[in-house]
């Protein structure tokens, strides 16, 4: 491992998005993190060759897997075992249950007082709704994410196409756990983590999502900067664009080869704009007017010739084989000896010390069970004891 986080061991008892991926970024920083799920493998295995199906794989790489029965006292006494040897522990079960398996903070703390313990819920371990089944699109719907999804193109909420309030949650764990890992560094000790899906979606969603509710007294913004958004049909295409300052207000004007209009105030001074509704759609439909006109390459191109903030809109497809994405490297193809070929998103960004690193492994159900079992002392007949008893698989 080179990651920043090599030598962090992570004991991993979450299930399905938010907690796995959590786990997995501190994997690619070059965590050891140990996946502990049921005897026949946890949810999201439920379909795909060899049990890995797509977001199983995109929220599991890189991990060890344990498969255990915590059910069990010999099964608690393993997943307590191994805690007292990691560093953290995250799970992502309804409030209440990981106590009932004996594996709860307070548990793996008496066993290991430095341990930093996160614990994923969708609300959060009280108040009223704090023992209510959740998943993303009930959290989406309650922080506001889904009626901040109307415009005056399409004046109408949606749910947003993707698993925003599961990430959201897991980038906030991951980071929070970071920031743990050095106070206790610095002398704070172990500590728990609780964390709450809805408390990570609205605060990711809140510095523009919730802008025109953030001053509760004096001026109330008028629009989000979303609000602002344009989606333009071309002639081959879409295309999006954003204008922010006079620079870009010109630069439009300029791609779409109005000059004309470069001295006109009424078109390029966006402070003489602000509240005119009327000016506002009279701009957007000259703009949506020279840009349907041309096609989605054309457009593109004179947008980024006048610096005008601009690009396609991409099919899901078209994605993989973008410049940049291909410049960034970020893709990786690699082979799965049961999957078969899969393409994956690496580590994003770059550190010039202690990179990142890609890992091609997406462990099967149990498949390093007697090499973690052995880390912790048991030898060959202990786990072979465990496993003839249905508690290791």
């Amino acid at each position: 491992m080179t990651g920043p986080l090599a030598g962090v061991r992570v004991l991993d008892l979450s299930q399905v998005v938010a907690g796995p991926l959590a786990g997995q970024l501190l994997a690619e920083q070059g965590a050891d993190v140990i996946k502990v799920e049921p005897i026949g493998g946890e949810l999201m295995r439920v379909t795909g060759t060899d049990h890995v199906r797509g977001l199983y794989a995109n929220c599991n790489r890189g991990k060890r897997c344990l498969a255990l029965d915590l059910d069990t006292e010999a099964g608690r006494e393993v997943a307590l075992s191994l805690s007292a040897t990691c560093d953290v522990v995250v799970q992502n079960f309804r409030p209440g249950v990981v106590e009932r398996l004996g594996v709860g903070p307070a548990a793996v703390a008496e066993r290991n007082p430095a341990v930093i313990y996160c614990s994923i819920s969708g609300f959060g371990p009280t108040g009223p709704y704090s023992q209510r089944a959740v998943l993303d699109p009930v959290i989406q719907g309650l922080t506001g994410l889904v009626a901040g999804q109307s415009s005056e193109a399409l004046p109408f909420p949606d749910l947003v196409r993707t698993l925003v309030a599961d990430k959201a949650t897991a980038y906030t764990a991951a980071q929070q756990i970071s920031a743990a890992l050095f106070a206790r560094e610095r002398g704070a000790g172990g500590q728990h983590i609780e964390l709450a899906m809805l408390d990570a979606t609205l605060a990711w969603f809140w510095p523009d999502g919730m802008a025109d509710h953030t001053h509760v007294r004096g001026q109330v913004a008028a629009h989000r900067p979303c609000d602002l958004y344009q989606l333009i049909d071309t002639v081959d295409g879409q295309v999006v664009y954003f204008l922010a300052n006079q620079r870009q207000f010109e630069g439009m004007w300029r791609a779409l080869g109005r000059d004309d209009l470069l001295d006109d105030p009424n078109y390029c001074k966006p402070a003489l704009m602000a509240g005119n509704v009327a000016r506002a759609v009279e701009i957007a439909t000259a703009i949506r007017n020279g840009l349907s006109a041309m096609t989605t390459a054309d457009a593109v191109d004179r947008m980024a010739e006048n610096s005008v903030p601009g690009g396609p809109v991409l099919d899901r497809l078209a994605v993989l084989s973008d410049a940049q994405v291909l410049h960034n490297a970020l893709l990786v193809e690699w082979e799965h000896p049961s999957a078969g070929v899969l393409l994956q998103a690496g580590p994003p960004g770059t550190f010039s010390a202690t990179p990142p690193e890609f890992l091609p492994m997406i462990g099967a159900v149990g498949q390093h069970t007697d090499e973690i079992l052995s880390e912790i002392g048991h030898d060959v007949g202990q786990i072979a004891t465990l496993r003839g008893v249905g508690v290791v698989a």
